[in-house]
């Protein structure tokens, strides 16, 4: 018996990816792996890619339709790990290759129908800068960068990342006053369920605080294993999306641990165990 899902399930695969990366499916055959998470009852899928033009748009779309499942999402991050590129550099020209690559990727998610992800691509305060000058250059870059999205109608969506992978943005309160001082209604917060449990003091005010304005979720336990697998409570986070609304995916951004697809399916069935918990309260 299916039980009957409260929100859908996403999972990040990554074309390439350096050892060590929190993504369960790592194969350069992204059909293959949309095949995988259609047989196994996934509803999405998270692109990692380090160029768009690494895949033919029209054929992604069509071939993910075809299977009667969304793109979640476009993750960006390859583009710090292979090229160094991040929006807060001092160096204006990596700044400007770091927005057009960007914009490239929001070409890709109006092809989609999905938001663009800005995690490792903000960058971070870097010895001898300051937070203000960071921000300021963040800023800076988000407003060329929504100007195009907005007029595509595309959503960006910034991660909180917690504080063992940058200095900037780690909560939701940073992202949310972010987004006021760039004044975009597609730039949004994505929270990762991993992260906020290192940053946030609660499980509800985050998502609350959000609200519409909340764009993509990553789910992860505090092992940044799969959902289940350690010692977060998923129910008052699921509680707390519901109560905003939350329609779009919860997607595993996860260590693979000794088999990437097999924990996708242990994530799976343990949300799918708390969906049905939601359903009867």
């Amino acid at each position: 018996m299916i039980t009957k899902k409260a929100f859908k399930l996403g999972a990040s695969v990554c074309v390439k990816a350096p050892a060590g990366s929190a993504f369960p499916i790592v194969d350069p055959d992204i059909y293959k792996s949309i095949d995988w998470l259609y047989d196994n009852d996934f509803d999405s899928i998270e692109v990692h890619i380090p160029s768009p033009d690494l895949v033919d748009s029209g054929r992604l779309k069509e071939y993910i339709q075809s299977k009667g499942m969304c793109a979640s999402s476009i993750g960006t991050g390859l583009a710090v790990a292979y090229e160094q590129l991040v929006m807060t550099s001092k160096d204006r020209e990596i700044r400007r290759r770091a927005i057009e690559r960007l914009m490239r990727q929001c070409d890709l998610g109006a092809q989609l129908d999905c938001p663009v992800v800005i995690g490792s691509m903000r960058g971070k305060v870097e010895p001898g800068d300051t937070y203000g000058e960071v921000d300021r250059r963040m800023v800076e870059s988000s407003k060329i960068l929504m100007e195009y999205a907005d007029s595509l109608g595309v959503d960006v969506v910034v991660e909180a990342i917690d504080r063992s992978e940058t200095n900037y943005l780690r909560t939701a309160e940073e992202v949310l006053e972010l987004i006021d001082k760039v004044g975009s209604s597609h730039l949004k917060v994505h929270l990762d369920t991993f992260h906020m449990n290192i940053e946030e003091l609660d499980w509800e005010k985050p998502v609350l605080a959000c609200g519409e304005k909340l764009g993509h979720v990553h789910v992860a336990d505090n092992t940044r294993l799969y959902p289940g697998s350690g010692m977060i409570d998923f129910m008052p986070f699921l509680k707390a999306l519901k109560k905003v609304n939350y329609s779009r995916s919860l997607v595993f951004e996860i260590y693979p641990g000794e088999d990437g697809y097999k924990s996708c399916i242990l994530g799976r069935d343990y949300l799918l165990d708390c969906f049905a918990k939601l359903d009867k309260e």
